[in-house]
């Protein structure tokens, strides 16, 4: 069970990051090319989806939050559900189901990054 403290933090970093995604874009004039590899059209806004949840996970992990927890696995899926879906009421910003994807793969491959990180400090 996570401990309050460990809560409050979880809260705080996850709701800090969604907002960070949402606000700080709607200042910057940032265009993501695109890019062919082997074959393959490249899209760089979903390499950064996917960069910035992996941060997220790996950054609750350097905190101490267990990420291990089941409950904090749902709540990351929602935080990165949530910073898409929120982006149907703020202006200028339109809801992306790869954008979506793209986070959701970001949260998998952090938990991936994490594990071998844990598996690495041990061995």
């Amino acid at each position: 069970m996570l401990r309050f403290r460990s809560l409050t933090i979880l809260f705080l970093i996850i709701a800090l990051w969604v907002t960070a995604i949402l606000v700080i874009p709607s200042f910057l004039p940032i265009n993501f090319p695109k890019y062919k590899f082997l074959g393959v059209i490249i899209h760089t806004d979903y390499l950064v989806h996917i960069i910035l949840f992996v941060l997220v996970v790996v950054s609750l992990k350097l905190v101490g939050i267990k990420t291990s927890n089941i409950g904090v696995v749902i709540l990351l899926l929602v935080a990165s559900a949530l910073a898409e879906v929120w982006q149907l009421y703020i202006p200028h910003r339109t809801f992306n189901t790869y954008d979506l994807i793209s986070n959701i793969i970001g949260v998998v491959i952090g938990y991936g990054v994490g594990g071998w990180v844990r598996i690495r400090d041990k061995g």
